[in-house]
């Protein structure tokens, strides 16, 4: 095989070298760097920082795909401003529209509140026409499908009233009052007999404590709050909350 000469062979790439900075002065005089050098550190001094600062809540750097950012750790989000008896309850399931759960402080311990707020309280009783206004089931403290029923005539004043005059009595009760009601809990999915001990509140009215043993019967509340409840109706939207503080949840064997 004939060699091939040597001076076919690649030679190796010569890259020349920047000349060597040599600082011959004194110490206390500042380094002239080469023209080259001296204007990329112009460029560079001239960007403004302030994108590369971290924000507080969004990252500048965003991670790479399939790779999910660091999320913070669950947990209830309490507003700054939020008053320190009120404490929002953390829920994975998003709430039906009109109910509201979160903590309370009750006589100096902490409980689960539901409210539930009834728009149009007049058109809805007027329709009902005596029947109970019932809640969106929702969860409370693990006890699922939970409902509040609000009866339009606790007293059952009508009761006694003929047929021909129980629609206009009904119509004068829920538009001029006085109107008496009763609010009840209903829990028929328990998984096993319970016992709770709650408050039953409407408007600004708060009854109880009140123990209820649901192993007897699914539907438990009070009769009579002794007061008008039109009173307690919003006079800006004409709504009406009611809702329950559960303060003691104790299953039985």
């Amino acid at each position: 095989m004939p060699t091939m000469p040597a001076s076919s062979w690649a030679s190796p790439l010569r890259v020349p070298l920047p000349e060597p900075v040599i600082n011959d002065k004194p110490f206390d005089e500042p380094l002239e760097l080469p023209p080259h050098l001296s204007t990329m550190i112009e460029q560079f001094a001239n960007v403004d920082p302030a994108p590369w600062q971290e924000d507080a809540t969004t990252s500048f750097f965003q991670p790479p795909p399939g790779l999910a950012a660091e999320q913070p750790l669950a947990g209830p989000k309490v507003a700054q401003n939020a008053p320190k008896s009120v404490v929002p309850v953390a829920s994975d399931v998003e709430l039906p529209p009109g109910i509201k759960i979160f903590g309370i402080d009750y006589a100096g311990s902490m409980c689960t509140r539901v409210e539930w707020r009834i728009d149009d309280l007049n058109g809805k009783l007027q329709a009902s026409m005596g029947r109970p206004l019932v809640s969106p089931p929702f969860a409370a403290l693990g006890l699922p499908n939970l409902r509040l029923m609000v009866f339009p005539d606790g007293r059952e004043t009508m009761k006694n009233a003929r047929s021909s005059e129980r629609k206009g009595l009904y119509t004068q009760m829920i538009k001029k009052g006085p109107l008496h009601g009763s609010l009840k809990l209903k829990a028929d999915c328990l998984q096993c007999a319970t016992v709770m001990t709650v408050n039953l509140l409407v408007g600004q009215v708060r009854a109880g404590p009140l123990v209820y043993d649901f192993s007897e019967q699914a539907i438990h509340g009070l009769d009579d709050f002794g007061v008008d409840w039109l009173k307690q109706v919003d006079r800006g939207n004409g709504s009406l909350t009611v809702g329950i503080e559960i303060l003691d949840v104790r299953p039985q064997p």
